[in-house]
């Protein structure tokens, strides 16, 4: 237990055994600590906890190694190009708004130029989504902040402070009304994306709702969570009587995608490297020109991934009865988002993620999942 950070709420908890080995949560860490004299209630912080520190260093952090120091690179810059300032373990809603942003229909309908949405606000803005959602979207996809983005750019590189900062977008407003009320999105504490898209999604179209039946909001009736909304057609086959049922499920935003890891590509370079090491794969090791030289991570192709969502499942038990079942999109979306399952409950119910790489092509061919409906 880190001392300086057991407060009433908790501490972090790091666990050493073998197949552990990483922060873990203790239920019963007020009489665990108890036994030892340490009254929790009593407690207040001193220290940063490790995710106040994961913080500090990726602000602090020297990002060089993967953003081509020292390489001739065309400056790219102009509406949609725009980044956005991590808040502190904001990198979920940083990554869902950009991802957002890049649906021409956000831009139609928030880039507000003659700042209808926000003159027809009600009195409390700053609890106004729509007018928050026109604030980002006028940012990240108009010039108004790429031309001071590019002054500073200029400065810095006619001999210029480097520690002159570059214009971002800091959505501390946006962050405080998507958050409010919920008990982990209104929290410091790093969260999943796939669960914030779909929060937003539900938390957006409710606020878009009433906006489209005033006419406040142009871009037609339907609200943008309904362009990445499809079904799912579940088929359910009984071993025994060869019986077939299907159930739609309506209302999906986020496909997921399961990971194996016997689908890697190059098993044998991993296992090498393995052998080579003797099966620690935090030994620190150096290349010929001193460099660190990192272990091979397990690569696997999206295709494979998408093999297994379409394949047949066995051992699946639907109104008592033995079955497989097989999972097809019942309706295609226009827009699909994807979500790679690398997380996983080991034997003890405990999160673990797959330490692997899932390959993303830039297209890849859903036409393997799309569902025929009822056969015959």
């Amino acid at each position: 237990v880190k001392l300086g950070t057991i407060t009433p709420r908790g501490a972090d908890v790091f666990s050493y055994a073998e197949d552990e080995d990483d922060l873990v949560l203790d239920p019963y860490l007020a009489d665990h600590l108890a036994h030892w004299g340490i009254d929790v209630m009593q407690m207040e912080k001193t220290d940063k906890t490790m995710a106040e520190l994961e913080v500090d260093f990726n602000l602090s952090h020297d990002w060089s190694k993967i953003c081509e120091t020292g390489e001739e690179l065309e400056m790219i810059r102009g509406p949609g190009l725009l980044g956005l300032r991590n808040l502190g373990n904001s990198c979920y809603l940083n990554s869902t708004v950009q991802l957002l942003a890049c649906m021409p229909e956000l831009g139609a309908r928030y880039v507000d130029k003659e700042c209808a949405i926000r003159r027809s606000a009600p009195e409390d803005v700053a609890g106004d989504l729509l007018v928050q959602m026109a604030k980002i979207a006028s940012g990240l996809l108009t010039d108004r902040y790429v031309k001071q983005a590019s002054g500073a750019l200029s400065k810095r590189l006619g001999g210029g402070t480097a520690e002159e900062p570059l214009p971002e977008l800091a959505p501390v407003t946006f962050r405080r009304l998507v958050g409010l009320g919920h008990p982990e999105f209104s929290s410091g504490r790093q969260q999943d994306v796939a669960e914030f898209l779909q929060y937003f999604l539900e938390l957006l179209q409710k606020a878009e709702a009433p906006g489209l039946a005033s006419g406040r909001i142009p871009g037609g009736g339907r609200p943008l969570a309904k362009l990445l909304e499809f079904a799912v057609e579940d088929r359910y086959a009984c071993t025994g009587t060869g019986a077939v049922a299907y159930k739609r499920r309506t209302g999906e935003n986020v496909l997921q995608f399961p990971v194996g890891l016997e689908d890697a590509t190059n098993t044998e370079e991993v296992e090498a490297w393995r052998r080579a090491h003797g099966g620690d794969s935090k030994a620190e090791v150096r290349g010929p020109g001193g460099e660190a030289a990192e272990e091979p991570k397990p690569a696997i192709p999206a295709e494979a991934c998408l093999r297994r969502l379409a394949a047949a499942e066995d051992g699946v038990t639907f109104r008592g009865r033995p079955c497989t079942k097989t999972v097809r999109l019942a309706t295609m979306p226009k827009y699909i988002a994807v979500q790679v399952q690398r997380y996983y409950l080991d034997e003890k119910w405990m999160p673990r993620k797959l330490d692997c790489r899932v390959l993303m092509p830039e297209t890849l061919d859903l036409e393997p999942l799309r569902g025929g409906g009822r056969q015959a």
